[in-house]
């Protein structure tokens, strides 16, 4: 399984290839290496050029796909309803907030909407499960190493009585991580260790959140939550590397890489939240800080590793995994 259009050349590593499906593409991708006089050879719509020009091609390649790609979202449909969707939560954030002074005192209902911008920090934190992920065979180990990450977004709850709400919104989530590759071949003679320091993944989340508060008094609560989402990711993430080494020895110069990429349109996770609020109030608003969990139902996310080195074959291996996150959480309460 191949996620980028572009590889080492399987009998000569100091070439990379790139392959397109369309002629017109590579057609484009022909010329824009003639115009920056960039060496390479093309068998159909393949071309193979040096690696000392690879970074090079790699820029006009990312130029070409950038133009010519498809929207994540090819059903028009449903694209527009997530745009509305998110205009929608960004309207009612600065109705909230420029017309919560002057309307403030009109709003005498027992219960009502709710809007809450937030923010979230997540950790690795192996009791929760956002812990290492590791990948081994054909003597080719990875570890997965999650490290800190981010999102924000914004909820909108429909109170439908003094001790329960139901929302929903939309987040935009951060995942990074570290890449530990090692590779040993007991017959070549091959012991390497290589890090890739960081990968970053981005997804959308659209979460369905039912929760129950407990009052505690003066305007504050204590609340519990649970539900799941829909989260899309807009493209597979791909980061390569190489380690200068001494042909002949134990490490000897290679290239490895790392691919993180969906395994399906979209995933759905099970969330929990628990946390402790201030009901916003007139002018003034609220907030809330709490610790949250989610877990995706089953496997969504699904990795590649490579290495090569000069006379080696490439070696790969493909693993998947449940996406995890935990940490804490600060939200801003507009009423």
């Amino acid at each position: 399984m191949r996620w980028t259009n572009y590889f080492l050349h399987p009998a000569d590593n100091r070439y990379y290839v790139f392959t397109f499906r369309e002629e017109e593409h590579a057609e484009r991708f022909e010329l824009s290496l003639k115009e920056d006089e960039i060496p390479f050879e093309r068998n159909e719509n393949e071309f193979s050029v040096p690696r000392t020009h690879f970074n090079e091609a790699l820029r006009h390649n990312h130029l070409l796909h950038a133009d010519v790609r498809k929207p994540f979202i090819e059903n028009k449909g449903l694209r527009w309803t997530m745009l509305i969707i998110t205009g929608a939560m960004l309207f009612l954030a600065l109705v909230g907030a420029f017309s919560s002074k002057a309307y403030g005192q009109k709003m005498d209902s027992k219960f009502g909407w709710e809007l809450a911008v937030q923010g979230r920090v997540s950790f690795p934190f192996e009791l929760a499960g956002v812990e290492t992920q590791t990948f081994s065979g054909d003597g080719l180990t990875s570890n997965w190493n999650p490290l800190q990450s981010q999102s924000f977004g914004v909820r909108i709850n429909n109170k439908l009585s003094e001790s329960w709400t139901f929302g929903t919104g939309i987040m935009w989530i951060r995942k990074n991580y570290s890449i530990d590759i090692h590779y040993t071949n007991d017959t070549l003679g091959i012991n390497t260790s290589d890090t890739i320091p960081l990968l970053r993944a981005m997804s959308y989340r659209i979460p369905y959140i039912a929760e129950t508060r407990v009052k505690l008094g003066k305007g504050y609560y204590v609340t519990a939550a649970g539900g799941v989402g829909v989260e899309f990711v807009p493209s597979n993430i791909f980061q390569n590397s190489s380690t200068n080494g001494l042909v002949g020895t134990s490490e000897p110069p290679r290239d490895y890489d790392a691919k993180l990429g969906r395994r399906s349109w979209a995933s759905f996770p099970f969330m929990a939240e628990l946390g402790i609020q201030k009901e916003p109030k007139g002018e003034n608003p609220g907030f809330y800080i709490g610790v949250f969990w989610s877990r995706s139902l089953g496997k969504d996310s699904g990795i590649i590793n490579t290495w090569q080195s000069t006379n080696t074959a490439l070696v790969k291996w493909e693993g998947t995994f449940s996406s995890t996150l935990a940490g804490v959480e600060m939200r801003i309460l507009l009423e």
